[in-house]
């Protein structure tokens, strides 16, 4: 079985992956979907600093706390360092050294494991190119060298790799797992399931499936193939073997992570179950939006392969044309990706990001087809006109679509003395205190979208739900209902109570909800102090154009009428 490499050359992979996602990481400056921070950054947030808000999957239990403890764990590093500067250098340098930490630490965290996770992709297409050919009759056509350099070149110049791998998502953390999981995975159809490598790749992916129930769907076919290969040879004991490593693997797991949201939740808690329950036992996940059953073939695995399709479908190709090639291992391969593909189609609720753990497969039939079209055309160098586009493409997104957001919020950390700010948008459309930490501010508010809980168990849930509307619902369903409701009218500057909202000193909204009704109707007790750029087109309207921050005024000219 090949190695991980050593010596110079591995050196100079490990520094060029980890410099690359570094830089990628410290570039990207941008909001893509509200995950990134609201189900890693503000949990690690809250338990590391004491305060900040749990949305309702972390108050329901349905999260694994894992991946955030690592940010915890970076948290509380910068908090410790902190006080040593403040101790040295003064308040001043300490609580400035905190904020960047506090911003820049996750990031670089990030960037190292997903260096790592690009590290053992690169491995495991190695690995896989050398396993494809019988050594005894087959000339192997490139040197192991050369397929790793292909590969690494084609996942730092991937544009779905550049734009989402260094972001705090935990379907970032499930491909990287996967990847090693992979690389260690025994591809010999049983002769290997007595060593250590297997026992890693078992442990490392019953880890991912804790944290993410649906990365079993790459494991079932890899082990229901496993079992029926070592069936179909008459190795029960060998089966029997594999079941007790498999039990004993995931009760180590099992351990390990309940431990761990023990330690968050302080209670025995298993958050794949609620998941399982939430996600697939019930409709409430269609909450969150529904895509056509063909999403994931047209829109997510194009998007993720980008200008590696091409290559994609003629490594499917070659390995299915070629003789030389063992078929079995790139059976298994293509399986795993489109029964996978299959799988997230028939769940309503699609995002790109969910299919991202089959990245190093792709790309290993990426690299595969690439090393077909060396070999029969003799290019000896890839174009590069194709990669830099893909790559500058990736960076303008990470660093000036949506930036609005994240500068808005460290903007608002820089204002001294704040009473209150509130976000009249849609729900989570910009960080919290990942990026604000700031636990001085009395009221701090968002519009919310929690989903109907209460439907959960119930029979009738597929009817109830269209009906079903949260706070943001209400807000752009009728703007002027809702905000003469919600808030209070001015009488005298002075506030009435009982409202679900108060006028914050700050209040923070997009261009649309600006156009649409706000302009006009705060003109009187509101002045525009800031806007941000943050796009010029969106998808969801509401969040289309300029981030914008009111300031309310301290003697209004007159009072808002009460309509």
């Amino acid at each position: 079985m090949p190695l991980l490499p050593t010596g110079k050359r591995a050196r100079w992979i490990v520094c060029t992956l980890v410099i690359s996602r570094i830089t990628n990481a410290l570039f990207t400056r941008t909001f893509f979907q509200a995950d990134e921070f609201w189900q890693a950054l503000e949990p690690a947030h809250f338990k590391a600093f004491g305060y900040g808000t749990l949305t309702w999957e972390w108050q329901y239990g349905l999260r694994s706390y894992a991946f955030p403890f690592l940010f915890e764990l970076a948290y509380r590093s910068i908090s410790l360092i902190s006080r040593m500067a403040r101790h040295w250098l003064g308040d001043e340098a300490g609580s400035l050294f905190e904020y960047y930490g506090v911003i820049y630490a996750p990031k670089i965290m990030m960037a190292i494991i997903a260096a790592l996770g690009e590290f053992y992709t690169i491995m495991f297409v190695r690995k896989l190119y050398l396993l494809s050919f019988d050594k005894k009759d087959d000339i192997i056509p490139h040197e192991d060298w050369v397929v790793t350099r292909i590969t690494m070149f084609l996942t730092l110049t991937n544009f779905f790799n550049c734009f989402l791998i260094t972001r705090t998502f935990i379907n970032c953390f499930e491909m990287c797992l996967t990847a090693v999981a992979l690389y260690y995975w025994d591809w010999s159809g049983g002769e290997e399931i007595y060593g250590s490598d297997f026992t890693k790749s078992l442990v490392v992916a019953l880890f991912a499936c804790w944290q993410r129930p649906t990365n079993g769907l790459v494991w079932l076919v890899l082990g229901g193939y496993l079992v029926a290969t070592l069936a179909s040879k008459g190795c029960y004991n060998k089966i029997m073997y594999l079941i007790v490593k498999t039990a004993l693997a995931f009760a180590l797991v099992i351990l390990f992570s309940t431990v761990i949201d023990f330690y968050f939740y302080g209670r025995l808690i298993f958050p794949p179950i609620l998941f399982f329950k939430f996600n697939v036992m019930s409709p409430l996940s269609s909450f969150y939006g529904t895509n056509q059953w063909h999403f994931h073939i047209t829109q997510s695995l194009p998007l993720m392969l980008n200008y590696n399709i091409p290559l994609f479908f003629l490594g499917i190709w070659a390995v299915c044309a070629s003789k030389q090639t063992k078929a079995k291992i790139w059976i298994q391969v293509v399986a795993v990706i489109f029964f996978n593909l299959l799988a997230y189609s028939i769940l309503s609720h699609k995002e790109f990001r969910f299919i991202y753990p089959l990245q190093p497969l792709c790309m290993a039939i990426s690299a595969f087809g690439a090393l077909k079209l060396k070999q029969d055309y003799t290019i000896k160098h890839f174009t590069f006109v194709i990669p830099v586009i893909s790559v500058i493409s990736a960076m303008l997104l990470t660093w000036y679509h949506e930036s609005g957001t994240i500068s808005v919020i460290k903007y608002l950390h820089g204002k001294p003395s704040v009473d209150s700010i509130g976000f009249l948008m849609p729900c989570h459309s910009t960080p919290w205190q990942s990026y604000l930490h700031r636990s001085d501010i009395d009221n701090l508010w968002a519009i919310t979208c929690d989903p109907p809980l209460h439907l959960i168990d119930d029979p009738d849930a597929d009817q109830k739900l269209p009906n079903y509307m949260d706070e943001s619902d209400f807000l752009y369903e009728d703007v002027f209902h809702f905000i003469t409701h919600a808030f209070p009218p001015f009488e005298n500057g002075v506030q009435q109570q009982a409202h679900l909202h108060s006028w914050p000193e700050y209040l923070v909204v997009f261009e649309h909800l600006e156009k649409a009704f706000l302009k006009e109707y705060l003109k009187k007790n509101y002045r525009e102090e800031i806007r941000f750029f943050n796009s010029l087109a969106h998808w969801d309207s509401r969040r289309q154009g300029d981030v914008i921050v009111y300031h309310k005024l301290s003697f209004p000219s007159i009072f808002f009428l009460n309509d």
